[in-house]
């Protein structure tokens, strides 16, 4: 391989590098919560599975955040059943490949009532982020916190451009269950 070609795709590489998780923090602390409420943009890649009485559900998640815009897409196992959930301010627009519904109210319950499953969205927003949603009660818990009635626990962090974000995290609240495994953060 040419010298030069080789070059480029090293830096390149290395380029791509500042997306990905720069290291692990072995624990969640309630003080790195700060930077990561502040972010006026970021990207995720990863996985997620929801369980609750009545449903269990898998899929890949891509959700991107920008100003007060979020576009949020979930794809099941095997590519199969995609759904794209956008929301903005009171309006959440819903589009699942045959129809795409907008729904204008609460937040979460316009997602569970587009989705069927209780996504508490408005909130996640936040917590998957590392922090708690401002202007609502939170109760510090050893690894994360109480909040809206959920249990929020992060399980494993990672420092990505000075920031400590969340790579792996649950959300419960009594038999409902929500796992995230971050694969990818760009907080460009």
């Amino acid at each position: 391989m040419n010298q030069r070609v080789w070059w480029l795709v090293v830096l390149g590489l290395l380029a791509g590098c500042a997306t990905l998780s720069e290291g692990p923090i072995l624990e969640y602390r309630v003080a790195d919560a700060g930077a990561a409420q502040t972010l006026d943009r970021w990207y995720f890649e990863g996985r997620l599975s929801f369980v609750d009485e009545r449903e269990s559900v898998s899929a890949r998640v891509n959700w991107r955040h920008s100003n007060q815009v979020d576009e949020i897409e979930l794809v099941g196992p095997l590519a199969q059943g995609r759904v794209r959930i956008s929301v903005s301010g009171d309006i959440v627009a819903i589009d699942d490949g045959e129809a795409r519904r907008e729904l204008r109210g609460d937040v979460d319950s316009m997602v569970e009532e587009g989705l069927g499953i209780s996504l508490p969205i408005s909130a996640l927003r936040f917590w998957v982020l590392g922090a708690s949603q401002p202007e609502s009660t939170v109760t510090v818990q050893p690894s994360g916190f109480f909040q809206l009635g959920w249990l929020v626990i992060f399980q494993e962090m990672f420092q990505v451009e000075r920031v400590a974000l969340p790579r792996k995290m649950s959300v419960q609240r009594d038999k409902t269950r929500i796992k995230l495994f971050v694969d990818r953060w760009d907080l460009s």
